[in-house]
């Protein structure tokens, strides 16, 4: 009876917990919906209080704010291309120092964990140098070059940690029956990548997509700044609109949305994957 009643105090303690916690993360979005869905006029006499109705027009001015259209597609730009190359550089190279594994291909890996290591304000100042002598200012594959360079040890490191789980028995099938190292990567080894695939995609495009620091300081022009740049528009000196920084901040939700909840399942995959030995 005692010990029934210890466990029912303690689930409880533990829903009670898991519900503040949940209401803490979500109070964000919250915060977000009450503005962007407000009027300015709604917005200053209600504050955090939930909608009366629901005012679309913020979505459409910003819409038509300029160059909001070419932010959009300049964060689409980069983080597709940021993407595909992590994607395809770094499964490649963490198979081939996988399966390597002698003291070239290790010092090389321990050579891409060194750069997450280094903190990003360390070389700011030089990579703007060397970026500004290659006339790489200003420009989205300027920011392509700088966004692999800091994310790149990172995935290779996810990646090697899930070549390690694939039977090398299949691979030594693969080129029994012919098959090139190049065959074996593309044709068994790459399949068999698509949970944490997926994972790196998600992560990564996140990363590229909200990243604040890179186009900054790398980019001036306003045909050329990202969406997270854009943010700057709304928040002057003397004056700010809220509503309407809102409502573009959840317009620019939508992408990363959408990618997560079709890649999750692969996500929870790649996240399991390889917690048991057999």
């Amino acid at each position: 009876m005692i010990h029934n009643t210890r466990y029912k105090i303690e689930k409880t303690i533990r829903i009670v917990i898991l519900w503040i916690v949940a209401g803490i993360s979500l109070a964000p979005f919250y915060v977000m919906i009450c503005y962007a869905f407000k009027s300015k006029e709604e917005f200053t006499k209600t504050g955090l209080a939930f909608p009366t109705s629901v005012n679309l027009q913020n979505f459409a001015d910003a819409f038509h704010l300029k160059n909001y259209i070419n932010s959009i597609v300049n964060s689409a730009v980069v983080s597709v291309f940021v993407v595909l190359t992590i994607v395809i550089c770094c499964s490649s190279s963490a198979y081939i120092i996988t399966r390597k594994n002698n003291r070239f291909y290790n010092f090389i890996y321990y050579f891409f964990q060194m750069v997450i290591l280094i903190p990003f304000q360390s070389i700011m100042f030089p990579l703007y140098q060397e970026l500004s002598r290659a006339h790489f200012l200003n420009t989205l594959f300027g920011v392509i070059l700088a966004e692999l360079g800091v994310y790149m040890g990172y995935y290779v490191f996810l990646y090697a940690g899930f070549v390690k789980s694939v039977p090398v028995a299949l691979e030594e099938a693969a080129e029994i029956d012919g098959c090139n190292r190049y065959q074996v990567y593309r044709k068994i080894v790459f399949p068999l990548l698509k949970p944490i695939t997926m994972t790196v995609i998600v992560l990564c495009f996140l990363a590229s997509w909200n990243d604040f620091f890179l186009p900054l300081i790398l980019i001036q022009k306003d045909s050329m700044k990202t969406l997270p740049l854009m943010q700057f528009f709304f928040f002057g000196e003397y004056s700010s609109n809220v509503n309407l920084a809102f409502a573009a901040s959840m317009i620019a939700l939508i992408p990363p949305t959408v990618i997560y909840f079709c890649a999750q399942k692969y996500i929870v995959a790649g996240m399991t994957a390889g917690a048991v030995k057999t």
